[in-house]
């Protein structure tokens, strides 16, 4: 089977991301192909696009938010264009720059470059991770997509498992970059290329996550300057020939951003909310729709039962890719399908907790930064005493006994612990230590020193944000061809936040302080005053009892489970049972991380793989 024939079943994997336009380009040594979603120069911004004389082309899934700017200064270098498209920037660019061309980006996105001349590709990544890139080098062959079923689509990757990934996953509820649950297959990683030409295959950093640095500054002045990048970033962001809006949650953050929009647009921003009745009086619909009175916006709203309704989860977890104990990204999937039906792009909150801190183990990281202000024999007494409370003491305990920010964010977060995990391990799973979640962490964690908040902070932006929220974010967005923008995650308003004291962040267990100090007035004081109320987090639990008898039995108690080439079986049923009769209910979330990992071993595996084909031929980059 030729080329052209890859590129179309890898293409036709995620026409979801691009239902508007597929566009290839094939050429000795090169196979380039792309599903367009239309947003800037709807008629005219064809992909793949080229530079002038066509010996540089490129294709990208994502926006890029400066390239006005970037466009005039190329064309005063002498540079020619034939389309408004953001994306026809990136050839020219890159003939200026060469492979260092993402510095000069602002926005997200997946990046393939291919240089004739040089005979080189150039893959890159957006700073934050907010698009994904996955590749596999089979040796002679670099294959890359947004999506991993692109990737196996293409019939020329292997689909042996990596259980370092998938114990990792079992740890944390998500598979950490650069792992997939797949041996042959990587994510490139955040603020990254991948650079192939005739010496080889290397990745290169053109930015990282900015370590804490605190700068002396006041309160007010902190807010100030947070709320200036924002209004800046939101503005960029209103990019767009097509219908834009937001989804509206009726917390701070969401609010934040539809509050700067209705400054800065000429007609009533388009909102959108879902709300779920099992979450009672924690259901956020009345805020949103408070927020959506304020502000004067066209508001949409849609109120789910998932007591009612019947959850597919072989089709959330196609839509994931991997396998994700988060299901909040069913409710993100239900309001991004109501969002598409109005619109082709939203912004979104996402991205302020993690840069502000606004999650109760920010709070708890606080205490920790207090605790360890204490004198050095009292901390010890206590840690002490931690270590020996009772289990009912729960993570508080373990977090605050925690001897650096490694075990603290385990003991926060973790999901299997040493003595459960060697009850459960079997298999390809038994040979591999159960240390690879904390590996990830140290590797992430890097140089930056013990100062309790804004170490949590640092490795949550990098690790759960990239790899659990952005993840499902992108996924669940795509799933419906909406394009998501966070103005949170602006790589300026990141690394100003890295300058923000933390005691502007959580001051007396008040999180987010700073954003709630400037936006006193932007923003009712009913929304800035609540407490933080986590999108599906308050159902969650319900939902997983109720399926006792539904995905929980047809997945994890059925005849054959996949799991259980990896898992003890019986141990795995002994947990279903003293969590559904309510005896022990303290591995809710390791349940849920067995019961997706099922479903993706059971159901995304063979549906992605489809039925055994000749194998294409092998288009060899030389």
């Amino acid at each position: 089977m030729s080329a052209p024939g890859v590129l179309d079943r890898m293409t036709d994997a995620m026409t979801h991301r691009g239902p508007n336009d597929r566009g290839t380009y094939v050429a000795d040594g090169i196979a380039l192909g792309v599903r367009r979603l239309s947003i800037v120069d709807v008629e005219g911004g064809h992909q793949p696009l080229a530079n002038e004389d066509e010996t540089v082309w490129t294709v990208q899934n994502g926006e890029l938010y400066n390239h006005g700017e970037i466009r005039h200064r190329l064309e005063a270098r002498g540079h020619r264009f034939r389309t408004r498209s953001d994306t026809e920037i990136l050839p020219h660019l890159y003939e200026e720059s060469g492979p260092a061309f993402p510095e000069q980006l602002r926005g997200m996105f997946g990046i393939a470059v291919w240089d004739s001349q040089k005979r080189r590709a150039v893959l890159t990544r957006d700073r934050l991770g907010i698009k994904p890139l996955y590749y596999a080098d089979t040796g002679d062959l670099l294959v890359f997509g947004s999506e991993l079923k692109s990737v196996l689509a293409s019939g020329l990757v292997g689909t042996e498992l990596d259980y370092e990934a998938i114990d990792a996953f079992l740890t944390l509820g998500f598979v950490p970059g650069p792992l997939t649950p797949l041996a042959a297959v990587r994510k490139l990683m955040p603020g990254h290329s991948l650079v192939v030409d005739p010496s080889g295959v290397r990745t290169e950093a053109f930015w990282s996550y900015p370590e804490p640095a605190p700068v002396e500054m006041s309160l007010d002045e902190a807010g100030e300057r947070l709320l200036a990048l924002l209004e800046e970033s939101v503005e960029l962001r209103l990019m767009s020939d097509v219908p834009l809006g937001a989804m509206l949650s009726g917390g701070i953050d969401s609010s934040v951003i539809v509050a700067l929009m209705a400054g800065q647009m000429s007609e009533p921003v388009k909102t959108f909310s879902v709300g779920f009745a099992e979450a009672g009086a924690k259901n956020e619909l009345d805020d949103a729709r408070l927020v959506a009175e304020h502000f004067g916006t066209d508001h949409h709203e849609l109120e789910l039962s998932f007591g009612e309704q019947t959850v597919d989860l072989s089709e959330l977890v196609w839509h994931m890719d991997e396998p994700l104990a988060d299901l909040s990204a069913l409710g993100f999937l239900a309001l991004s399908e109501l969002t598409a039906r109005e619109v082709t792009v939203a912004l979104s909150g996402q991205g302020a907790d993690e840069l502000l801190g606004g999650y109760r183990k920010h709070r708890a990281a606080a205490i920790a930064g207090e605790w360890m202000r204490l004198p050095r024999p009292a901390r010890a007494m206590g840690r002490a005493a931690l270590r020996l409370a009772p289990v009912k003491a729960g993570r508080a305990s373990r977090t605050l006994a925690a001897a650096d920010p490694v075990e603290r964010l385990l003991a926060a977060s973790g999901r299997l612990d040493p003595g459960l995990r060697s009850e459960l391990v079997r298999g390809g799973l038994a040979e591999v230590d159960g240390r690879q979640a904390e590996r990830t962490i140290r590797d992430r964690l890097g140089g930056v020193s013990d100062d309790p908040l804004p170490a949590a902070l640092y490795l949550d932006a990098q690790l759960g944000l990239v790899d659990d929220m952005l993840h499902y974010f992108d996924r669940a967005s795509m799933a419906h061809s909406l394009e998501v923008r966070v103005p949170f995650l602006d790589h300026h308003v990141v690394e100003f936040c890295a300058a923000i004291p933390p005691r502007h962040k959580v001051r007396r267990l008040d999180t987010k302080h700073v954003l709630k100090r400037a936006v006193r007035g932007l923003v009712p004081d009913s929304i800035i005053d609540k407490p933080k109320i986590g999108f599906f987090h308050t159902v969650v639990d319900g939902w997983f009892r109720a399926q006792t008898r539904g995905a929980i039995s047809d997945y994890l108690l059925g005849p054959n489970p996949r799991y259980a080439e990896m898992l003890d079986r019986s141990s795995v049923e002994r947990l279903v049972r003293v969590h559904s009769d309510g005896t022990d209910g303290r591995n809710g979330h390791l349940l849920l991380s067995i019961l997706m990992l099922e479903v993706w071993l059971s159901s995304y595996l063979p549906r992605s793989l489809g039925s055994p084909a000749a194998q294409p031929e092998r288009v060899t980059v030389r």
